[in-house]
């Protein structure tokens, strides 16, 4: 459907609700996939799906509602099953309105058009090139090779109405021959922007230079996080954001905000229409803008819905899709060549879990290559490991910051991390 066809479906909802408080959205969702292991295509997959999501209040109670029937005709029985839904709900302690009327949506163009109307074609001849290269070096490839695009179209009846489309190519990529191993994550809104072929032989060379691997001995590191790595402890900080769980005492943001979390060279933002394309409103038609949540390690923003906002005095807010670490001029290699004494390159980390929430403090594993490196020069690679970081208190030791890169909804940049003892 056109974004005015979606916007006519929306219209129509909130002209026949008969309830003060009404908000419809409508989201056309198409995800394309092939996926493949064990140097063998195992999976094509094209999957559509069209949604209505309809929300009634009342002033105390609300009802919602999903259907896959998007058609002006049904609207009438769509609304009867909305309101009987609320007639039967009970009161909301949290209730609140629908936003206010005069919501600036920011105009972001996240589309491409090759892209979403792609056939199995190119995704089928990126996930065989990965598998043929893969056999020739006696490895084993898999992965996944996809593309998606996504139409939205919200309206109010305080007056809001906005649509929003965009479209995501992707392909993540595992080689490995027994231990040995590498990982490579490629994202971009067109599919004519991913660089298969090269990222293909890259992943392969990797695989080669992780043969041999030897145990850590313990002793002090500089960490070099590769931006993969930084995108695996990314998420954990903004999970760990919001307002309201802070508040309760449930983070470690508690009571932080305005102060330093982490070290100045550590700045962490959110731009709608920046290097990453976010979502111009939320669920509820409340607009996105720019922000920035820690600013040269200061806290100085948190997500925080509409009621909290006004149980606590703050601004409504909300990360729309995308968050960016600010990065510097380097590279991983240009970073690495400056490095003095021991150190530690990290590819990525996996099965990360909390250890503490309160403290921010994880666990997790290392994969797809450790590598040893003495004085700007990698000596050998080392075999995995578990451990046990808080990310604030990493990033409170930056030495080195690099051009960031996009890791799907993520731009993060590589790190040179200060000495931690392992």
């Amino acid at each position: 459907m056109t974004g005015e066809e979606l916007l006519g479906v929306v219209e129509a909802v909130l002209d026949s609700a008969r309830v003060p408080d009404a908000v419809a959205s409508i989201t056309e969702y198409r995800d394309a996939a092939v996926r493949f292991g064990q140097n063998r295509i195992t999976q094509n997959m094209d999957r559509f799906e069209r949604k209505l999501r309809v929300t009634l209040g009342d002033g105390e109670r609300r009802s919602v509602y999903t259907t896959h029937r998007i058609d002006v005709d049904a609207v009438p029985d769509i609304l009867s099953r909305a309101m009987e839904m609320l007639r039967t709900a009970s009161p909301d302690p949290e209730y609140m309105p629908p936003v206010e009327g005069g919501q600036v949506y920011p105009i972001v163009e996240a589309w491409d058009g090759e892209t979403a109307a792609m056939d199995a074609s190119a995704r089928t001849r990126a996930a065989a090139l990965a598998v043929s290269t893969a056999a020739g070096r006696d490895m084993e490839a898999s992965g996944l090779v996809e593309m998606s695009y996504t139409k939205t179209a919200i309206g109010t009846s305080t007056g809001n109405l906005a649509v929003h489309r965009s479209t995501e190519a992707g392909m993540r990529l595992t080689m490995d021959r027994g231990k040995a191993s590498s990982f490579r994550m490629l994202s971009s809104e067109s599919w004519a922007d991913l660089p298969i072929e090269e990222t293909v032989h890259r992943v392969a060379e990797e695989v080669q230079a992780d043969q041999a691997q030897e145990e850590l001995e313990p002793g002090e590191y500089r960490l070099l996080f590769e931006p993969q790595a930084v995108a695996d402890l990314v998420p954990y900080i903004a999970w760990s954001l919001n307002a309201r769980q802070a508040d309760e005492g449930l983070t470690v943001f508690s009571g932080k905000l305005g102060e330093r979390v982490t070290g100045e060279d550590f700045t962490l933002g959110s731009e709608v229409d920046g290097t990453l394309k976010g979502m111009p409103f939320n669920e509820e038609g409340l607009a996105s803008r720019d922000v920035v949540w820690i600013d040269s390690g200061r806290l100085v923003a948190q997500p925080c819905s509409r009621y909290w906002a006004g149980q606590s005095g703050r601004e409504p807010l909300f990360i729309p899709g995308t968050l960016a670490v600010k990065g510097g001029p380097g590279s991983v290699e240009s970073i690495l060549r400056g490095v003095k004494g021991r150190a530690l390159l990290f590819r990525r980390f996996w099965y990360i879990r909390f250890v503490d929430q309160k403290e921010l403090s994880l666990t997790g594993m290392t994969r797809d290559g450790v590598f040893l490196v003495e004085d700007g020069r990698i000596v050998h690679p080392v075999k995995d490991f578990r451990w046990n970081w808080k990310p604030l208190d990493l990033f409170s030791t930056i030495e080195a910051l690099g051009q960031p890169e996009r890791k799907w909804q993520l731009s993060v940049p590589p790190m040179l991390l200060g000495p931690v003892r392992l």
